[in-house]
């Protein structure tokens, strides 16, 4: 199954065990503390010294397993995260650790054992649910990874990624209108990240490109009759909320907008982000491109004041 988003959540728990030794205890810290400065291999070598003065410290294994994910060397971390099991089977974080490096390696059917023991060992844990919803959809069984969504979504209702994951996988099953109102959702949540937003404007504008409405009401006043002029749309929304958030952030941006009010052949209202108005096309492509350099937005080219 084809790939829609790219974040995988990755559990680095670092525990602040006691070592047996007070030296030990010292390379345990020096590792962490360099593990959070990003200098990874350093933080390696401290554990590998833990590990040489300390072999059954399931801890330091697991830390260093972190470290080597960091570095992408998958094996290494694996057979780090196996021996912390050996020694340690019920050591925290572990088996979503290595669900995440088999993830990682494609091998989707060994992530989802391991994220399947991470959550009998803790059913609340709504990172395992998600990244084993992201394994199940490459392995094509989205009805379950559609079910540990929900879960995750149960556990934690405001995690974006979640939404916006399962919003992916309603479109792909063609329900384009239950994806839209999960992007809708997801952008209300979280209007900095432009994800859910550009998704719910593909599919608004793949939907408004079908309908052929007359206008009903609007906010901007109407073209002259007979003569063709464009304008520039943003986005579509079904909540005037939501437009009156691009209106201001295309407004931070210098972009002067209106928001449209139609309804569609269903009755539905509709809140269309426009801005500007042009007697020719080609001045409305110029538009748009100075639209997308300044704000970062893909407008589509409409017709004014209509769908």
């Amino acid at each position: 199954m084809k790939k829609l988003i790219l974040p995988l959540v990755i559990v680095f728990l670092i525990c602040h065990l006691p070592a047996t030794a007070k030296t030990g205890k010292e390379f345990f810290d020096n590792g962490v503390r360099l593990f959070k400065q990003g200098q990874y291999q350093k933080a390696i070598d401290e554990f590998s010294k833990l590990i040489k003065l300390d072999p059954e410290n399931a801890d330091a294994y697991k830390n260093r397993g972190v470290s080597y994910m960091k570095q992408k060397k998958f094996d290494l971390a694996i057979k780090d995260f196996q021996k912390a099991g050996e020694i340690f089977p019920e050591l925290k974080g572990l088996y979503s650790n290595l669900g995440v490096a088999w993830y990682y390696k494609k091998n989707y059917e060994k992530a989802v054992e391991n994220y399947d023991i991470a959550i009998k060992m803790n059913p609340d844990n709504y990172v395992a649910y998600f990244n084993r919803a992201l394994c199940l959809a490459e392995l094509d069984r989205t009805d379950q990874a559609l079910e540990d969504l929900d879960k995750t979504l149960e556990l934690k209702p405001d995690f974006y990624w979640a939404i916006c994951y399962k919003a992916d996988l309603l479109a792909l099953a063609g329900k384009k209108e239950q994806a839209a109102g999960l992007y809708e959702k997801a952008a209300g949540q979280n209007p900095d990240d432009r994800y859910a937003l550009d998704k719910l404007n593909e599919i608004r504008q793949k939907t408004t490109a079908r309908h052929q409405s007359a206008p009903t009401v609007s906010d901007s006043a109407h073209a002259p009759v007979g003569k063709k002029i464009y304008s520039l749309q943003a986005g579509a929304f079904l909540h005037r909320q939501n437009a009156s958030k691009m209106k201001a952030r295309l407004a931070g941006h210098g972009l002067e907008a209106e928001i449209l009010v139609l309804k569609d052949s269903r009755n539905r209202t509709w809140y269309l982000v426009r801005s500007g108005k042009f007697s020719t096309r080609s001045e409305a492509e110029k538009a748009a491109a100075l639209m997308k350099k300044k704000s970062g937005d893909n407008p589509v080219i409409r017709p004014f004041n209509s769908w």
